[in-house]
């Protein structure tokens, strides 16, 4: 009786007739089953139940779940919940898009065979607190690339402020170091000229408020380093996990490929964190995916000097 899928003449017209189905873990306040239907489609049947409910709150149920997902998916980009593909309200049922379960997606140090101590969570756990843009006021530009800033007879000026924000200096000032995470023209800015622009930022921020810069480059940079969506051009941030593509594809921004971007960022998170109270973990694991990366892939260039990048 369980396995009896609860079509009506409206959903058999609508959908098709099932040809076999298989009853589904759910709440006790829902039967699903997994259906094949005579044409070979699979789909998904839920049924809303009464089990702990009176018939209103059942009602209300199926009627919040239905418009949830018809309103995502009316959402643009890529879609982000099962279609309904058909509903029963008497009886409570939906049919929907079946989507296909891969599990658990791998992250970046398994794929490569790196062992992550059980303190990395906690650092990075810690980090994204310390990250929190609340308390900081600076003016970030929000994407300080070159081509976005003029030369003038009166000093420099920046344009293209689409994605302005307030927050803490720092997380600009670590594109210098990290490699200009969201620009086509992926850097390495080392040695005197490195330094130079560090010191004339944190002289003028101490001029103009008479106190040290807050917060902590090395988090900065490693804020940096979490964000796969810093390894694609604008238009592709936000669709898929971009850091879990690096193990199987490389893929190219402008003329520097992702796994040259991430390299380098790694090595940078390794070398700023060597003796780091809050990163220490962080930074032994940065240091053998580099490691790692690197002796997978010997083909990977370093990034580009200041002075030697294309235009």
């Amino acid at each position: 009786m369980m396995n009896r899928v609860p079509f009506n003449e409206a959903l058999l017209s609508t959908v098709g007739t099932p040809e076999r189905a298989r009853l589904l873990d759910s709440s006790p306040r829902s039967r699903v089953w997994r259906v094949r239907l005579a044409d070979r489609r699979l789909v998904i049947v839920k049924q809303i139940t009464d089990d702990g409910d009176t018939d209103a709150d059942a009602n209300t149920r199926f009627a919040r779940e239905v418009a949830g997902l018809r309103l995502a998916g009316r959402a643009s980009g890529p879609a982000v919940a099962p279609a309904v593909l058909a509903t029963d309200l008497p009886s409570r049922v939906m049919v929907l898009e079946y989507v296909e379960d891969l599990g658990k997606a791998d992250d970046l140090a398994r794929a490569l065979d790196v062992p992550v101590p059980s303190t990395v969570s906690d650092e990075l756990a810690g980090l994204l607190d310390r990250l929190d843009p609340t308390p900081h006021h600076a003016l970030l530009h929000g994407d300080p690339c070159p081509g976005n800033d003029l030369r003038t007879a009166d000093g420099v000026r920046f344009i293209d402020f689409e994605r302005a924000s307030l927050g803490n200096g720092l997380i600009e000032l670590a594109y210098f170091r990290i490699g200009f995470p969201t620009c086509w023209c992926a850097m390495s800015v080392t040695a005197a000229p490195l330094t130079e622009v560090e010191d004339v930022y944190r002289t003028t921020w101490r001029g103009l408020t008479g106190k040290d810069v807050p917060g902590d480059l090395a988090d900065a940079c490693a804020g940096w380093l979490i964000q796969g969506d810093a390894l694609v051009e604008r238009a592709h941030r936000g669709t898929v996990d971009q850091l879990a593509r690096v193990p199987t594809e490389d893929f190219e921004w402008g003329y520097v490929s992702a796994r040259e971007r991430l390299a380098h960022r790694l090595g940078v998170v390794a070398d700023m964190t060597r003796d780091h109270d809050h990163l220490h973990s962080v930074g032994r694991v940065s240091s053998a995916l580099a490691d790692r990366l690197l002796a997978h892939w010997s083909n990977l260039r370093p990034l580009p000097t200041h002075d030697a990048r294309p235009w």
